[in-house]
């Protein structure tokens, strides 16, 4: 029978190191031709319920497909209700075998998107890390790029300082040298890694204050009205980004890039599971500035939530649905 689980379960089955090594294998396997992805859909509703999205993917590489459901609007979203869910599908039988709640699968997601291409595009050495925001989604991109890199220093800003003020002190009571500093410049200048999870409607790094070496991970920008990284950083970037297709349609300040004619896109290097296969080229030197601009992908959370419900049936936890009685 079809199994229930719960956010709590859900938490206690992913970790963010699963959740690198799931991102990580579902990019390859795409670039390897083994990915089915769906046009997203997209039904605006207005109001409260903002819009409706539908994403669906289907991993014969790893035996299953899915969809993913969200809507509400950023910000507004009550903590009682649940807004993003997934249903998961055994892809040898095509049998219905899951449905989860997909809030905390969606955080591990994308920040372990984030932390996949820090492995294979920031430097082996990178040691200080520029955070923009102080959101569930910076925490989340810290956790992951914590796994594949060994930090010793973060740099926080963010237009909230109270919020700052909170991530840093949580981050020191992990035993991580972190500060807020106080400007957007400041974030980005001597660090090696930086990440940006904001909503900006502009942009919040300029290409000018990029240094040889440095890696960028974009997080924010998913949609056409956001901007996080400014034309210059593209121009000056060696770009990687998650779903080309997507990203095109979706990632507003790569597509201002592109309307300023600071970039093209010819110049996107290629995607992320093409680099992790090496049938594209990431980082080709210590100075080079790589970019890699993400706005998610279905097959990212379908991976994730396949692994979670099979841990589930080993670890005998969910409640069984009985949909035919």
């Amino acid at each position: 029978m079809p199994l229930l689980l719960k956010e709590s379960e859900v938490r206690e089955l992913l970790s963010m190191e699963d959740g690198v090594t799931l991102v990580e294998e579902a990019h390859k396997l795409d670039a390897e031709g083994q990915v089915v992805l769906a046009p997203r859909m997209a039904l605006p509703l207005g109001g409260e319920v903002g819009t409706y999205r539908i994403m669906a993917a289907a991993l014969p590489g790893m035996s299953t497909f899915g969809l993913k459901t969200l809507t509400g609007v950023p910000g507004h979203r009550q903590p009682e209700l649940t807004y993003f869910t997934i249903l998961v599908f055994d892809g040898d039988t095509g049998g219905f075998q899951a449905i989860l709640p997909a809030g905390h699968i969606t955080r591990t997601r994308t920040g372990a998107a984030g932390g996949v291409a820090v492995k294979h595009l920031a430097r082996a050495d990178a040691k200080t890390l520029g955070v923009f925001g102080a959101g569930v989604q910076a925490r989340a991109q810290v956790a992951a790029i914590r796994v594949v890199r060994d930090i010793e220093q973060v740099k926080v800003f963010d237009v909230v300082p109270e919020a700052a003020n909170k991530f840093v002190n949580d981050l020191r009571g992990d035993g991580v040298d972190a500060s807020v500093v106080d400007s957007s410049e400041e974030a980005v200048v001597g660090s090696d890694i930086v990440t940006t999870a904001t909503t900006s409607k502009e942009p919040i790094i300029h290409g000018a204050w990029l240094e040889p070496g440095i890696h960028i991970n974009g997080v924010g920008a998913n949609s056409p009205g956001k901007k996080e990284l400014a034309p210059s950083v593209y121009a000056r970037g060696h770009v990687v980004v998650d779903y080309k297709e997507q990203v095109l349609m979706e990632a507003g300040d790569l597509m201002a890039a592109i309307e300023s004619g600071d970039f093209s896109e010819a110049d996107i290097a290629g995607e992320l599971g093409e680099v992790i296969a090496g049938t594209k080229p990431g980082r080709n030197s210590d100075d080079a500035i790589t970019v890699f601009k993400s706005v998610g992908v279905a097959y990212q959370d379908i991976a994730t939530a396949a692994y979670v419900y099979r841990k589930a049936v080993d670890r005998g936890m969910g409640e069984e649905i009985d949909l035919k009685g």
